[in-house]
Formats: C-alpha cells, structure tokens, sequence
C-alpha cells in the first residue's frame, strides 16, 4: 500500500488491497476528507482503471469526497492492479458483496454504501445488490443490461459493440502478460479495417488468449442465455437507472427499472425506483449527441443528481430527493417530463401504412406513410441486398465510442439516395406529433434466400430536408419465433415479421414529416448477414448469396409502423 496523498483536503490511500472470500486481492483507491468525521460510502468497481474512474461521465473521485463521502475506486478482478483472472461479470456479484463489507470497517466511516458506474459497472451493481449484502444501501446503475452483456434480441450478432469493446480490454490483457507487440498492434488498429472481416471469429486483431471470450459470445450468439430468475426479486435496495435515447441498452435500462419495481420481495426495493431517460448515447455525456445539439436541458449534470440520490439514502436526508418514478427527455421538444411509470399510462397506437405509387427505391422514390391503407398501383416493393455492397449504419444505437462505432442523431440522406433503400414518408404535419413508447413495425415480405435480415429506421423529416435518426431495429428473419427458435424461410413465400426498434420520446413537429427507412443492414453496428441460414461462425465472403427482397403493402399484406403516442 503506498503513502497516503492530501489533495485539496483529501486524503487519497492509492493502491489499498482488498482480499476476497477466495485469498484473491483487489486493488483500490481511497479518497476521503481529511478530518475526523464519520461518513458514508460510495463505490466504483471498475475493469477500466480505477485511476480513470470513468471519468469521461462522471467527476473525479476527489469532488465526490469533498461533498462529504467516502469514496472507493477499485480495479475488478483480474484488471489492472488487481489480482486474478478477467472473465467477464462472472465474480462481480461475489467480489462486490466481499468490497462492500470490508468497506464498513474503515474507521471514521458510517455502515452505509451505495454503488454507482455505467455500462459494465451498472450490470455489476445489479449482481452485486442480488447478493444482499448488509451494508448496501442503494445503487446507481446506469446505461447497463442485466445479467449478461449480451443487447441482442434479435439474432444478430452486436458487432461495434463486441468487437471495439474486446480491443480494448485486450490492451490491458496484453500489458498484464507483457505482450507488447500484440498491445501495440491493439493500440494503434484502425477497427474500421476489421469490421468487415469474416470469418467472425478469426478476426486477426483479436487473440483469443488474450479476450477468450470474444470467440465464445459468437459460439453462443443463439444459444439460450442462463436464466437468472432471482435477479430483480433478490435486489432489496432503492436504485436510480438512467438510460439514453441513443444508447444501445436504452431498453434494458427500462427493463431494470421495471423488474425491479415489479418483482423485487423488498417493499423499500419496489417503491423507490427510479428511471432518467436522458438524450444521450453511451458516451460522452452531452446536449451535442451526432449532429444534433438539443440544447441546455440536455446538459450533464449527473453528477449533482447523484449527490442528491445518496444524500437521500446515504445521508438519510429525505427532503434532497423530490423526483417523480420517471423524468424523461423529449427530442425535437428539448425539454423534460415526468412520470409515475414508463410506459405512460396515457397513451394510444398511431398507425402508419406503407404504399408507393410506383417504387419507393430511395428519397427519389414515391414510397409514402399514411393513416389509411392506400389502393396504389404498386403493391409491393423490391431491391437486392448482397453484403459485399452493404448500407452502412449511419449514427443510431451502438456502443460504445462515436469515434469508433455508430452512434447518435446523424443525418441519413447519405443512404437515402441509394436504391437499395426503401423511403416511406408521410405528409408534412399539420400540428406537433409526441411519441413516447415503443416503436415496432409489422413487415410483409418474400426472399429468394433461406435467411437474410430486414432492418428499419424511424426519421424526423426537417422543412429543410434533413433527415435525422430516432430510433432503429432489426431481425434476422429466421428467429422471427423467437431467438432460440431459428428456422429457415421458405424462398418466396410471404412472411410477416414484426422488427422493433425501441422506445422513444421525440417531437415531430409541425411542418415536419414522418419517414421509414428499410434495408437489410445496419452495419457495423450488427453484423452482416450473408443470406444463407448458417452458424456465425460459418460465414464468409465465399458463403454469400444476393437476396431479392420485396416488402407488400396492400390490403391483404399491410406493412406499417406502430407508434405509441402520447396523449
């Protein structure tokens, strides 16, 4: 353990060692006041340095001592300082109950922790507050699935995602066993070069003794997940989740705050979650998400919302914490809302038809949305997609950096131009449109090829054109029964496929327009798919086939979009 450090009266303990029940030490740093007072404690549990402390979202350690905590920062198992081996949320549970209750006995601190972090660090939360331990107070897990890493529902593998996510813990691997070669080849990668690259699984920036486990979410990418169905009822603690509309764990945030408040056996537990639906994507944390500033509101101020959060549970200070069940952010208004639930309980389904009088092969195209099935003289639409000659994802929700992966509010005219795009737009409206909910679509459509995927993208129109994003989704059409359910298409014949692309709060105003995209890739954001009904880890450029895939819009076959509209 080194010396302590006084910084701006802090006192800062580096690098203090933390034995879990199994002899394995992780390492921690301390920040406290540098007084003789009694405080409570908050922890950061973290694979991505504790030095760091994500600090990216949130303020260094330091300020969150100074507002009367403290402050734990630790490397988890097998990361950075720490003792062990890393695989992924496997001891979480178990190391963050053994931190928690070496924390209590620090002297000069109060009995009482509360957890905070995102992404990874919120799911390790979650399977820490499952294991009940004494000491711990409430949580804050932000941005986060559940039990697993795994986003994808819809057979698809999260390509962006997985893959920018294994480089990056690979360089802390390759550091840990004095590989610099492999690190420095890691460091300096252009991943833009390697999304492209099949099969999957022999990505040659990827070494699987280094990220073991890379290979093994694509070996198990339709494999039933174990079910872990004491997660929400064991968590008995009060949490604060918070999501954003472009973050790719948008609805397992909402999924948390939900499970919890309906399945937790602790009353306190039930009644006291909370839900922030913010504008943002993964990170950076800001009012400037892609090519969209949604101004003041949308500002980060996270940190004094998680003052407030444990002056309440920590502090016992009741009247710090006035917030309603759900605050939520609304794009295109710009402005927050709150809730006592989400989904809101008022609300309606808006449905909205696809027709083209000819073809609705790009913004040239005559493809329109509207209220009544339309008697035109095309039923259906048709356009080829061969994954050499992929749509690329433009903005939208992945993860987890924009500078590496797909990310955010992005103008699509760059892909609206393509023919290989379907553009379905409705009329200008005639007054402001608030979609708050989930968006799904109902498509009806043929392929030549035994598999093959079906993407769609919801739009906000601008009067001046421009052509953003709100929320997207797509399905491998052979777990259109379920993901554990895969079956082949029959070629040509006609399917329905319901594709949901998430929950949202947006504005359409008045003047803009309404607009569906089609296509069969968001790439990279997941991986291409290589119309032929085989294992990931089959596919390469010599298995492609090209697919033919016509979408019906008629009375008999009526693709639409669903909105959930607020009332």
């Amino acid at each position: 353990m080194n010396q302590a450090i006084i910084e701006r009266d802090i006192i800062h303990q580096p690098n203090v060692p933390i034995k879990m029940r199994d002899g394995t030490k992780l390492y921690a740093d301390i920040y406290r006041p540098n007084d003789q007072t009694d405080y409570p404690i908050i922890i950061l549990r973290t694979p991505y340095n504790k030095e760091d402390a994500q600090t990216m979202n949130y303020a260094h350690p330091i300020w969150y001592a100074e507002q009367g905590y403290v402050v734990i920062v630790q490397d988890t198992r097998g990361r950075w300082s720490s003792e062990g081996e890393f695989h992924p949320l496997v001891h979480e549970g178990e190391d963050g109950y053994d931190t928690i209750e070496w924390a209590v006995t620090l002297p000069h601190t109060i009995s009482k922790v509360g957890l905070y972090g995102f992404s990874y660090i919120g799911i390790s939360q979650l399977l820490t507050a499952a294991e009940q331990p004494p000491h711990l107070t409430c949580i804050a897990p932000f941005m986060c699935g559940s039990n697993s890493l795994r986003v994808s529902e819809n057979g698809a593998f999260p390509l962006a995602l997985n893959l920018s996510w294994a480089i990056f813990i690979g360089q802390n691997e390759a550091v840990r066993k004095k590989d610099l070669q492999w690190l420095q080849q890691l460091a300096t990668t252009n991943i833009q070069e390697y999304y492209p690259y099949l099969p999957l699984q022999n990505v040659p920036i990827i070494k699987n003794e280094l990220v073991p486990f890379y290979q093994k979410w694509i070996r198990q990418m339709n494999e039933r997940l174990p079910e872990s169905p004491a997660l929400y009822e064991n968590i008995s603690v009060p949490a604060l989740h918070l999501g954003g509309w472009y973050d790719i764990y948008v609805d397992k945030t909402i999924e948390n705050f939900q499970g919890i408040k309906e399945k937790s056996k602790n009353k306190l537990a039930k009644e006291n979650q909370y839900l922030f639906l913010t504008p943002w994507y993964h990170m950076p944390w800001s009012r400037y998400v892609g090519q969209i500033d949604f101004g003041k509101n949308a500002e980060n101020h996270v940190d004094e919302i998680l003052i407030k959060w444990f002056d309440r549970w920590l502090k016992d200070y009741p009247t710090r914490w006035k917030e309603e069940s759900v605050r939520y952010f609304v794009t295109g208004e710009n402005e927050w809302h709150v809730s006592k639930q989400w989904p809101l309980s008022k609300s309606e389904e808006k449905v909205l038809y696809l027709s083209s009088e000819d073809r609705a092969s790009s913004i040239n195209g005559t493809g329109k949305l509207t209220e009544e099935i339309l008697q035109q003289s095309s039923e259906k639409d048709i356009y080829v997609y061969h994954p050499s000659i992929y749509v690329p994802a433009i903005g939208g929700r992945s993860g987890a950096d924009p500078v590496l992966t797909p990310m955010g509010a992005q103008n699509q005219q760059p892909i609206e131009i393509r023919n290989d795009v379907l553009v379905y737009t409705s009329e200008a409206l005639p007054a402001d449109l608030v979609v708050a909910g989930e968006v799904k679509a109902t498509l009806y459509v043929s392929t030549n090829v035994d598999d093959t995927d079906f993407a769609i993208k919801l739009i906000d129109v601008y009067p001046d054109g421009r052509s953003i994003n709100i929320a997207e989704g797509l399905l491998r059409a052979s777990t259109r029964n379920g993901i554990h359910q895969r079956e082949p298409l029959i070629p040509n014949e006609i399917y329905p496929l319901e594709i949901l692309a998430g929950s949202i709060a947006h504005r359409f105003k008045k003047g803009h327009a309404i607009r569906v995209n089609i296509t069969s890739t968001l790439f990279p954001t997941f991986d291409r798919h290589g119309n032929r009904f085989l294992p990931l880890e089959e596919v390469t450029e010599l298995t492609f086939k090209t697919a033919t895939q016509t979408v019906y819009h008629s009375k008999l076959y009526p693709s639409s979009i669903q909105l959930t509209i607020k009332k």
